[in-house]
């Protein structure tokens, strides 16, 4: 867990971050990308998004950026997902995971005002292989 608390921009800035890590792991939603051994960044996918699967957090070590980790946390999420559509967010602020969701196929589908201050939720879904839920 440190690794991945020393990764986390936010970690630093909110110790509920913390627990929040802590409680991802537990759960076994979390997923650690290395590069030579080292944590390089992580990945939260997590499937209680209306049933769906969702990419909650993508974070990656600012010393790794624009490096492929990104991207590669982003297709072990696709691959994992065990729904037909992936979603996943960003604040409008955030050009750099806009750009890398549209270069990975992800497209629009809509916004969350009021969640950060003056900095919308922008959310985006892909569509991935795994079968539809079973519905009774």
């Amino acid at each position: 867990m440190a690794a991945l608390v020393s990764l986390d921009s936010v970690a630093t800035l909110e110790p509920a971050r913390v627990a929040e890590i802590a409680a991802w792991i537990d759960a076994g939603f979390c997923f650690l990308a290395s590069r030579d051994g080292q944590p390089v960044g992580y990945g939260v996918l997590h499937h209680h998004f209306f049933h769906r699967g969702m990419l909650e957090l993508v974070m990656v070590d600012p010393r790794h950026r624009r490096s492929g980790i990104g991207q590669a946390i982003i297709r072990h999420a696709i691959a994992n997902c065990r729904t037909p559509q992936l979603w996943t967010s960003t604040n409008q602020s955030n050009a750099a995971m806009q750009a890398l969701l549209a270069q990975m196929g992800f497209v629009p589908s809509g916004i969350i005002e009021g969640l950060d201050a003056d900095d919308p939720e922008m959310i985006y879904r892909i569509e991935t292989a795994a079968p539809p839920p079973f519905v009774a």
